[in-house]
């Protein structure tokens, strides 16, 4: 598993998921292509892995796992079992992922496939697991605390631009005309309307785009997850042209507004 700590946000992430009532009782699946060739990550009871499919940047994966491989906190209290287990993903260096991979069924835990969308950003993921039970007891499955990591396929997509959570955006790769350009903006970058109701964000992030100075296009940069926005990662073809400029703004439903664009300068990266 990761050095960082996680048990508050597992206890939590793992309880409300894992051990929630029968009325939720429902197998939470990805959708996946039509042609059925969704890729597929499959973590057996024989503690080997195999991977169906590409894992491709801005594209999703279904993670199985069999419960067998955690026998810690498989606590039970009238005939009803009170652990649940939980999966991490923790993709490049970015705050890791959670999502359940068991539920309850009738009062007992069964597996559950997980849909996990890959950021369009990313480059290799590490994996590790999670058992806990309602008294506290916390077991892991992370590879004798390696984790289980992939590297994941660019699948075509060109540079990658990275606005962090502060200072100046770095560049992976050259940008050609005709490239597909991942941009992630850390939302953590802008946070003059942060702000939540009733539980959900009531602020939103948008970037923009333009080359040469011409018109410019809107981009979604931010996606809710919980009570938080997270990085959305899109992705742009670039037009034919010599200079991209990029900005990024901010308002919540009170009429708060702030801008992320070097001062009005706007950032600039060369189209070779």
């Amino acid at each position: 598993m990761s050095s960082i700590t996680y048990s508050t946000l597992l206890l939590a992430t793992t309880l409300a998921s894992a051990c929630a009532t029968d009325a939720a009782d429902q197998t939470s699946t990805g959708g996946g292509k039509a042609d059925g060739s969704t890729t597929a990550l499959t973590f057996k009871a024989d503690f080997t892995q195999a991977l169906k499919g590409s894992l491709l940047a801005g594209d999703s994966v279904n993670v199985s796992y069999a419960l067998d491989r955690l026998t810690d906190c498989k606590t039970e209290s009238g005939g009803m079992d009170q652990y649940g287990v939980t999966g991490y993903a923790q993709f490049d260096d970015a705050t890791p992922v959670t999502f359940a991979v068991s539920r309850l069924s009738n009062g007992k835990a069964v597996p559950v496939t997980a849909s996990v969308e890959i950021p369009a950003s990313a480059s290799h993921v590490a994996l590790w697991f999670s058992i806990n039970d309602t008294s506290g007891c916390i077991a892991y499955d992370s590879n004798q605390n390696a984790n289980y990591t992939y590297a994941i396929d660019r699948h075509g997509l060109g540079a990658t631009i990275v606005f962090d959570t502060d200072g100046n955006p770095t560049q992976t790769g050259a940008i050609h005309a005709g490239d597909q350009v991942v941009v992630h903006y850390a939302p953590e970058r802008l946070t003059t309307c942060a702000g939540e109701t009733a539980g959900h964000p009531s602020y939103g992030i948008s970037g923009a785009y333009a080359v040469d100075g011409g018109a410019s296009h809107t981009i979604t940069v931010e996606r809710t997850e919980g009570a938080m926005l997270v990085a959305a990662d899109p992705v742009i073809t670039v037009p034919h042209g010599s200079d991209l400029a990029l900005w990024f703004s901010t308002s919540d439903v009170w009429g708060c507004h702030d801008y992320d664009s070097q001062a009005g300068a706007n950032y600039h990266f060369t189209i070779e």
